[in-house]
């Protein structure tokens, strides 16, 4: 089986390749005191995502040395796939196949559970991460495990 399908055969880049998909995001980011968080802010950052915590949520001043008064943040959006693509490029970030418990508050899930895949970036300056929810164009009222690890594995195989 080519490593770009799944148990069903199904070709992922086929699969994702001009369907209108939109990505529910939430990214966080913390870097050292002596770093501007705002460096590793999305792209279009005032007019796409909502900001959801500051400093006051950073949680790495354990760490000691140049990470005592570290900056955080946190922002979500709801990204269509042009918007998204230019996200994870521009903040270097790639999928991991590592399972997830989800994310509580996704952006179009309400205060509900939402099923994500999680992304990070290996930049030695900054701790980023996303949790990122694909929400693809159906036309199912009810989506299944099934179509989860669909979905799932295209994102993987795409941006991984």
């Amino acid at each position: 089986m080519a490593a770009d399908t799944d148990y069903d055969g199904v070709n992922h880049n086929t699969l994702m390749k001009g369907r209108p998909m939109q990505f529910s995001v939430i990214y966080s980011v913390d870097v050292p005191a002596d770093e501007n968080v705002l460096d590793y802010a999305p792209p279009q950052v005032e007019e796409l995502w909502d900001e959801t915590e500051g400093d006051e949520e950073f949680g790495y001043g354990y760490l000691e040395g140049i990470w005592e008064g570290g900056h955080h943040r946190k922002w979500a959006a709801i990204l269509d796939r042009e918007q998204f693509e230019e996200f994870v490029e521009h903040c270097g970030l790639t999928a991991e196949s590592t399972q997830t418990m989800g994310s509580l508050g996704a952006p179009g899930f309400g205060f509900g559970w939402a099923p994500a895949i999680s992304f990070h970036s290996d930049d030695p300056d900054a701790i980023q991460s996303a949790y990122v929810t694909p929400i693809p164009e159906t036309s199912k009222e009810q989506c299944d495990e099934h179509d989860w690890q669909r979905v799932r594995g295209a994102v993987l195989a795409v941006y991984g």
